[in-house]
């Protein structure tokens, strides 16, 4: 029954995050996001990509959770510009790799572990550009790996 306990709140926020994606997926948000990036970014959407996982992570704090509610989306814009969707799938978990850098829940786990309860703010300074540099990497390696190989 301790175990129970202990995992309950995991349980209820991986059903909540899966509810969440179905539902967007279900409703047409997922497709609607879609086109709203599409017509926003055009053919540079794969620079993009990393960023909406790295986002994912940082709300949730979890890249599983990034990568259930934005992968769907990844694959959408990928139809809608006639690419493969490897790519934007993939971008979309390196971008929730990323985003475990900064995610605030990430952040106070380390502090508390370490004794450093208090740094947050001057860890997330330090550890953002290193979060920057990787997800611009990775925008790029998607875009010409999007662009010249494709399925």
């Amino acid at each position: 029954t301790d175990t129970c306990k202990q995992m309950s709140k995991t349980a209820i926020t991986i059903v909540a995050i899966v509810s969440l994606a179905k539902v967007m997926s279900h409703s047409g948000m997922i497709t609607s996001i879609a086109v709203v990036l599409v017509a926003a970014t055009g053919s540079f959407y794969p620079l993009f990509a990393p960023i909406i996982g790295a986002l994912g992570t940082f709300v949730t704090g979890s890249d599983t959770s990034a990568n259930v509610l934005f992968g769907p989306l990844q694959v959408e814009v990928a139809k809608n510009l006639h690419m493969s969707p490897y790519w934007l799938a993939a971008a979309n978990t390196g971008g929730a790799t990323a985003g475990k850098m900064i995610s605030p829940q990430s952040i106070a786990v380390a502090t508390a572990a370490t004794g450093l309860v208090g740094a947050e703010g001057k860890i997330l300074k330090a550890t953002l550009k290193f979060c920057l540099g990787y997800v611009v990497i990775l925008g790029l390696i998607t875009y010409f790996g999007a662009k010249f190989f494709t399925m």
